[in-house]
């Protein structure tokens, strides 16, 4: 994945990110409990995979033309829980409603608080001493929604399978955590990350590669952390079973279409060396995929620069923008004083598997900056990736750019491409993990 938390990767068609629901009751017994102790959720360890917002039409089938994955008794099974935060970076409050009969309980607890039948949406507050929600005061800083049946919670107009949690931070804060099966969270991931009109053997791919990445994340998730992901472009993009938009249309999170991507290829996971590994991916390369090491400190050895002939579909497979000389200078005051700026030298990209780097000098001094600061620093979308040129145009830094997001690994628009010159799913991944093992639950 490439970027940061402002990535938005580029649809052909459609505007919304359909992303995640679908229709499996969780077994309850199988969630695991916390303790009733104030928190503090833990920052995020890896950047994000950049998400691709989907659209729904029909898909094309692909051949699986490769051997099957062999089968692993250390892959994580059908019913392995993944906790995703829901509300990432917390709120001072936020909507809740069920639509059915219910249980209030501790996390750490299977002692019922309270019961109902129904809930209407009520907003859920931190108290001095635990939680609100609507009139009900709670003494305990940690409770979980049990639903009697699923789908039933929302949060924030978001339909969720599987049980909410509540927590009241030590910032003064609340957030929401969804417990569900991971195959059921994937469901609305692939359809959140890739959109319907890409070829089933994409799709396919997504769901391997988005598996990986939520399993690698619960398996090195700090062991206080009381979720797994995010239900943002921190992690993978999850929506739930359906959500409200601005507009207010209730709009599907999953599809017939996302369930069978996930139902395919069920329990398959991308592993070096007997280890799952963070799968990272981006919308579209540009030609090149980048070296892992380049931006993630956990990038697996496996994850190396290959070319990618398959993107060039994608709007942003080459993209430029303009901004203001003065403007550019002064988003680079963080990092170095410059009283103008007089001379660019590209000394690294964009044409290759590392990302692109600069010497920006003013005539008597010079930073050196890399595409991954200069992103971070400009406003948000003016650069779709690290990897680009610069070169001064009278009042404006012109920059030319490829790609749409970190680049590193998988490549959405290139399955797209790929599926449609009939690879498989397996060959798909096989391409931007090389030498990956793939494994499925017996």
């Amino acid at each position: 994945m490439a970027k940061s938390k402002t990535d938005r990767s580029n649809p052909p068609t459609g505007t919304q990110p359909p992303n995640r629901s679908f229709g499996i009751w969780v077994p309850l017994a199988l969630v695991l409990a916390g303790t009733v102790a104030m928190l503090q959720f833990e920052p995020s360890r890896t950047r994000p995979p950049d998400m691709q917002i989907a659209v729904r039409s029909s898909v094309v089938a692909a051949a699986k033309r490769l051997a099957a994955p062999r089968p692993s008794t250390t892959a994580a099974s059908k019913s392995t829980l993944i906790r995703v935060n829901v509300t990432p970076g917390g709120d001072d409050s936020f909507q809740l409603s069920v639509s059915g009969e219910y249980s209030i309980r501790a996390v750490d607890s299977t002692r019922e608080l309270f019961k109902g039948d129904g809930l209407s949406s009520s907003k859920v507050e931190p108290t001095k001493n635990g939680l609100k929600i609507g009139r009900s005061t709670f003494a305990a800083t940690r409770l979980e929604i049990v639903p009697k049946t699923n789908p039933e919670i929302r949060v924030n107009g978001h339909l969720y399978r599987g049980i909410v949690r509540l927590f009241r931070r030590t910032d003064g804060r609340v957030s929401a955590v969804n417990v569900l099966p991971v195959e059921e969270y994937l469901a609305s991931v692939v359809d959140s990350e890739m959109p319907a009109s890409f070829p089933e053997a994409a799709r396919q791919a997504q769901a391997i590669v988005a598996r990986t990445y939520a399993l690698y994340q619960k398996e090195h998730a700090d062991p206080a952390s009381v979720y797994d992901l995010f239900a943002s472009q921190r992690s993978q993009k999850y929506l739930g079973v359906e959500y409200t938009d601005t507009s207010g249309r209730r709009l599907a999170g999953e599809s017939e279409s996302s369930r069978r991507a996930v139902a395919d290829t069920r329990g398959i996971v991308c592993r070096h060396r007997g280890q799952v590994f963070c799968t990272y991916y981006s919308a579209c390369c540009g030609g090149m995929t980048t070296n892992g090491d380049e931006l993630f400190e956990d990038a697996a050895p496996i994850l190396k620069s290959v070319p990618c002939e398959w993107c060039r579909e994608s709007s942003y497979y080459r993209w430029s923008a303009d901004v203001n000389r003065q403007d550019f200078l002064k988003d680079l005051q963080g990092l170095e004083s410059l009283s103008s700026i007089v001379s660019i030298q590209q000394t690294a990209g964009p044409g290759t598997g590392v990302i692109s780097r600069f010497r920006i000098g003013d005539g008597r001094k010079s930073l050196t900056v890399s595409g991954v600061e200069l992103r971070d620093r400009l406003p948000a979308g003016t650069l779709r990736s690290p990897h680009f040129s610069l070169a001064l145009k009278k009042d404006v830094v012109r920059v030319e750019g490829r790609g749409h997001g970190h680049g590193v690994g998988f490549c959405q628009w290139g399955a797209n491409g790929q599926a449609h010159a009939g690879k498989s799913c397996f060959e798909i991944v096989r391409h931007y993990y090389p030498g990956a093992e793939l494994t499925a639950v017996e």
